[in-house]
C-alpha cells in the first residue's frame, strides 16, 4: 500500500493510487474525526478534517482529479432551480472540483461542487453557464465560504484517472 506522500518515481500510472486516496477521503467525511509525517495537500486536508473535535467544522475536502493523459478532468451536469417567477429553469453545471459522495472500490459518485456567483439573485447558479478552461481559472480568488455543493452527482471509473489533488477541508 503506498504511502501518502510518497516520492518515488513509478514507470507507469498506478490505477489504485487515486482509488486509495478517494476511499480515505470518503471515510474521513463519514467518521468527521492520524497524524502522519508524510505531509502532501490530500493527507493535510484530511488530516484536518479528522483534527479530533467531536462535532468538526469541517465536513468535505474538494479535490481535482486528472485523467491519464495529465489533463485536468472536467465534468458537467445539469440540474433545476426555481426562478423568481417560480419557473423551473435548467442550469448547466461545469466543474472540476469534487467531493466524493459514495465509494465503491472502482467506481465513485462524486458531486460537482461551485462557486456561488451572485448573491442577490435567486439564482445559485448564475454565471455557471460559463466554460472554465482550467481549475484555476474556476478557483482563483473565489471565497472558501462560497463553495457550495450542486447536487449534481456523476458515476466515475476510477481507473481513468491518475493523480487527485486535495484542497483544504471546509464545511459545505
Amino acid at each position: 500500500m503506498p504511502v501518502f506522500g510518497e516520492t518515488k518515481p513509478r514507470k507507469s500510472c498506478n490505477e489504485h493510487c487515486v482509488e486509495e486516496v478517494l476511499k480515505a477521503i470518503d471515510k474521513a467525511q463519514k467518521r468527521a474525526g492520524s497524524k502522519d509525517e508524510c505531509r502532501n495537500s490530500c493527507r493535510e486536508s484530511i488530516d484536518d478534517l479528522l483534527n479530533g473535535q467531536k462535532k468538526p467544522k469541517k465536513n468535505t475536502i474538494p479535490f481535482l482529479l486528472y485523467c491519464e493523459s495529465c489533463e485536468p478532468f472536467k465534468a458537467t451536469g445539469v440540474t433545476v432551480f426555481s426562478h423568481h417567477s417560480k419557473e423551473k429553469k435548467f442550469a448547466c453545471i461545469t466543474s472540476f472540483i469534487f467531493r466524493i459522495k459514495e465509494f465503491d472500490g472502482k467506481c465513485a459518485v462524486l458531486e460537482l461542487l461551485t462557486f456561488k456567483q451572485c448573491k442577490k439573485s435567486k439564482d445559485p447558479f448564475k454565471s455557471h453557464t460559463k466554460d472554465h478552461c482550467s481549475p484555476c481559472s474556476q478557483i482563483d480568488s473565489e471565497s472558501v465560504e462560497n463553495l457550495f455543493p450542486t447536487g449534481i452527482c456523476i458515476n466515475v471509473d476510477l481507473s481513468c484517472f491518475c493523480a487527485v489533488t486535495c484542497l483544504p477541508a471546509v464545511r459545505l
